[in-house]
């Protein structure tokens, strides 16, 4: 895993590097050509010795910065008749650019992926980003040119001093999500790239085209295979397995992380799993233990220390967002990363199963749509200027969105929006936090592919979510095991509120003029209380 930054015009070089230094302690380099400058900073993982970057070709024509996994590289490898200088996945991808092409080479990896490929003869820096959105990827244009970057924050330090204005769909969606997602950014002149879409910018005419490569399908449902997704689910942990370094499993004893542990312990023995024990809170080390007794698994237990929330704590994690974020599972996620990471350098999860296989209790409710996708649907506290409609700004990029039945709005809604904006967001900047690389073998896009392909009854059950994947599990535990209430990943911002109400001031937060100067915290539900406190801190470090 890897922080990359680059400009068409500023001229990058360590200091910018450093910022982005906590995804990619083991090693740093900068390439300038021309007025092109990229930067690069590594977490090794694959072709440890030999897999430095920014890459580029002997003629000096291209150069590459890559953040992220090419699963399949090495079976990309058999389109070479040449010997590869190094064993690592970035070289087969900076080939795969060269020989056949942005769209051809798109279209055969299978990974999670940011990248910025530099064309100097034809003038051209050719940005894109995985399918799901699993690995981030920002930029600015201006009239001066393009600057691009892993995270929000380098961008913010280099044009800060250009000038920076909110977004009213962004300040919008967050107090209806808790989370902003792709392609906006709580700034208008920043922009996250979309999930599945390469963008084309031409240097010489300073323009900017974005073509979208992948899209979730809301086609209809006529699948009927079972013992295929068994199959996938085991060739995509496979895939995710290949490490030149130590890796592990979260394992909470849930579905999906007990299906991963099941596929990794056919390919290894004595998987290395961890379950996280947070007194007083989350607690499933007995559900882990019976899937680690089972598979024979490298069992630890992290007891990981709640602690307090304070203004200090979470300032940490908003910096690593750049802009609000407010889903409160950050705070679980960070601390038990950060003790994953002392383990080992590779994590593989069970994140996306429950978006991709429709596994929430909100697709067997009768609430509105609206009520179901968003956490807080009042946003009356902003003012009219600043006020726009998040759910319409949302549906009308789904094709043929009103013609889809309830249960597949959702699933779009989920696949589009909540998993890129929140799930995928959250692991990648909480994980990144402690230098640790998570994978997500649900996130491959050939089980996405066929989740969406499934026939209802493969899905959907009055009674349960993730059918298919629970009558996968059956086969290997028993019924009562398997079908147990679902234990979600959050804090419970309901034994916090007291200390929330005392962290909070709306003092700052109504200077901006953003905000109905009679709000009032007593009327809030303990999780609106948390994302104004998420924004006054996001306020006090960025907004000026």
């Amino acid at each position: 895993m890897c922080g990359l930054i680059g400009s068409s015009y500023l001229d990058i070089n360590s200091r910018d590097v450093l910022d982005l230094n906590h995804r990619g302690p083991d090693s740093n380099g900068v390439f300038k050509k021309e007025k092109i400058s990229i930067g690069h900073t590594r977490l090794s993982i694959i072709g440890i010795d030999d897999g430095s970057q920014p890459l580029v070709s002997k003629d000096g024509r291209y150069s590459l910065v890559f953040n992220g996994e090419i699963y399949n590289y090495i079976e990309l490898k058999k389109y070479f008749k040449e010997d590869f200088v190094t064993d690592s996945d970035t070289e087969v991808l900076f080939q795969l650019l060269m020989k056949i092409g942005v769209k051809k080479t798109l279209e055969k990896i299978n990974g999670m992926f940011a990248f910025a490929f530099v064309d100097y003869k034809n003038q051209e820096i050719i940005l894109a980003r995985d399918r799901l959105g699993q690995k981030p990827l920002f930029y600015n244009l201006s009239k001066e040119g393009i600057v691009f970057a892993s995270e929000i924050y380098p961008i913010y330090r280099l044009i800060k001093s250009q000038g920076l204005s909110i977004s009213p769909e962004a300040l919008s969606s967050f107090f209806n999500c808790f989370y902003i997602p792709a392609p906006l950014t709580i700034w208008n002149e920043i922009s996250s790239l979309a999930q599945g879409t390469f963008s084309v910018y031409n240097i010489r005419d300073n323009n900017l085209t974005h073509e979208q490569y992948w899209a979730p399908s809301n086609t209809s449902r006529e699948l009927k295979s079972e013992k295929i997704l068994g199959e996938l689910i085991d060739n995509a942990t496979k895939l995710r397995m290949r490490s030149d370094v130590d890796f592990g499993a979260f394992l909470s004893g849930g579905v999906d992380s007990t299906l991963i542990v099941q596929s990794m312990s056919k390919e290894k023995n004595n998987v290395k799993t961890f379950v996280a024990s947070i007194k007083d809170s989350l607690n499933e080390e007995k559900y882990a233990k019976v899937v680690s007794d089972k598979f024979k698994t490298d069992h630890t237990v992290l007891d990981v220390e709640k602690g307090d929330i304070s203004r200090n704590f979470l300032r940490k994690l908003v910096r690593s967002f750049g802009q609000p974020f407010a889903d409160s599972s950050i705070v679980p996620m960070f601390l038990v990363s950060k003790e994953i990471a002392k383990n080992v350098k590779v994590a593989i999860s069970g994140d996306g199963a429950d978006e991709i296989f429709c596994g929430y209790d909100k697709y067997r409710s009768d609430k509105s749509l609206k009520e179901l996708f968003f956490r807080n649907e009042n946003i009356d506290f902003i003012v009219p200027e600043m006020r726009k409609d998040t759910f319409e700004w949302m549906t009308s990029k789904i094709p043929e969105f009103e013609s889809l039945k309830k249960k597949d709005a959702i699933n779009q809604l989920d696949i589009r929006y909540f998993l890129e904006g929140d799930i995928l967001q959250k692991v990648d900047r909480m994980s990144m936090l402690s230098s640790l690389e998570v994978r997500s073998p649900f996130l491959d896009h050939r089980i996405v592919e066929l989740a969406l392909a499934l026939k209802d009854e493969y899905v959907f059950d009055p009674s349960t979510g993730k059918k298919c994947l629970k009558d996968l599990l059956c086969k290997s535990f028993d019924k009562d095991f398997v079908y147990r209430d679902k234990i979600g990943f959050m804090l419970s911002i309901e034994e916090w509120e007291e200390r929330i109400d005392e962290l909070l001031d709306f003092k700052n937060i109504l200077k901006t003029g953003f905000f109905d100067d009679t709000i009032d915290k007593k009327s809030m539900t303990p999780y609106l209380k948390f994302a104004f406190l998420i924004f006054d801190i996001w306020l006090e470090e960025f907004y000026e």
